[in-house]
């Protein structure tokens, strides 16, 4: 069954952010790929973008781990998926982006993410 495994946050502040989460709830920092800071409780990994011009503060995108990326895209497009499973930059910790049928960006990847 997928997981939630990932949750990212644009912040205008990313290292007054990371101390905040890693004070009140204990995160851990942990090595990723691209420009994000990373941190981790273990089993969710947060990952703090940089905000620039067109890209607004917040909830940026979630990702899901899954076992079997091809068996997931005929699911995916059946259940409304607001666009076809996209390959993504080698330089990401996850493989293919989809999004939902809002146009919320979700993460997929078969090798999850740093914990």
């Amino acid at each position: 069954m997928p997981k939630i495994r990932h949750i990212a946050i644009v912040s205008s502040n990313r290292e007054r952010l990371a101390e905040f989460y890693k004070h009140a709830f204990g995160m851990k920092d942990v090595q990723g790929e691209g420009g994000a800071i990373y941190l981790s409780d273990g089993s969710i990994n947060l990952a703090l973008n940089p905000q620039y011009a067109g890209r607004e503060a917040g909830l940026y995108h979630f990702g899901f781990e899954v076992e079997d990326i091809e068996s997931l895209k005929k699911k995916l497009k059946d259940a409304g998926a607001g666009s076809e499973v996209q390959r993504r930059p080698r330089n990401r910790e996850a493989e293919y982006r989809v999004l939902d049928p809002d146009g919320n960006p979700i993460d997929l990847s078969t090798h999850g993410w740093p914990t």
